[in-house]
């Protein structure tokens, strides 16, 4: 076996490199993705997508790219999934102001809050639509803190919701210091989003997997012990 570092801190422009994601795309390429944070490496401040890709399932690479950028503002958190179906990539993910912490989220004394956004590739990757916001289709006003993944989302493979794409999330609750983690869906191949089930308290990160008989199993990052997932 042979390691590739993809991401290397200090290098293309970025101070750090954080929150990876892999997919294969139908056609047999490989996408990472990971945010790119210019000046620290701290999760707030002017954080843009980055990815690189291979078209030969991973034997070569090219150049990293810059996919998403806010300025001085933070986008991150990729999520992405692929659509069997009609082969488009979707990229889910959240922005906030690149001085607003997440405690001030939080808390409710930032400028702004965190926003949903998703954007497509239907060429395997090589290209980008812009970011389109998906917030008020997906955050309830009373939840402040909000992420995409870490990780990748899936398609639904059985039952009578096959072809659904979920991503897992998490948020947070206004006026409580209190995480959950939750899904959105799209049931019309991308085009729109809704939101899903939630589950918690005290869980956020988390990756979503089906299981053989239909249903979901959310494995969580937990605050409920030490040394403890859920």
């Amino acid at each position: 076996m042979v390691q590739i570092d993809l991401f290397i801190s200090g290098e293309g422009g970025y101070h750090t490199y954080r929150i990876p994601s892999i997919i294969v795309t139908p056609g047999g390429a490989v996408l990472a993705f990971c945010e790119g944070r210019k000046h620290g490496r701290g999760d707030s401040g002017d954080i843009d997508i980055v990815m690189r890709r291979s078209p030969d399932g991973g034997e070569t690479w090219g150049p990293m790219r810059v996919i998403a950028d806010f300025g001085s503002d933070t986008i991150g958190n990729p999520c992405p999934v692929v659509d069997r179906e009609t082969g488009v990539i979707w990229l889910l993910l959240t922005h906030n102001l690149g001085d607003d912490t997440e405690r001030e989220i939080m808390e409710g004394t930032s400028r702004g809050t965190r926003t949903v956004w998703v954007m497509r590739s239907e060429d395997e990757g090589e290209t980008w639509s812009e970011p389109v916001e998906i917030t008020a289709s997906v955050k309830p006003p009373n939840w402040t803190w909000y992420a995409t993944g870490p990780g990748v989302g899936i398609q639904l493979r059985y039952g009578e919701h096959r072809g659904r794409l979920i991503i897992p999330c998490d948020h947070a609750l206004a006026g409580s210091k209190v995480y959950r983690s939750h899904v959105i869906y799209s049931d019309d191949h991308g085009e729109s989003w809704r939101l899903g089930g939630a589950v918690g308290d005290h869980v956020n990160e988390c990756q979503v997997v089906e299981l053989v008989d239909g249903r979901l199993l959310l494995n969580m990052r937990s605050y409920h012990g030490r040394n403890r997932r859920a």
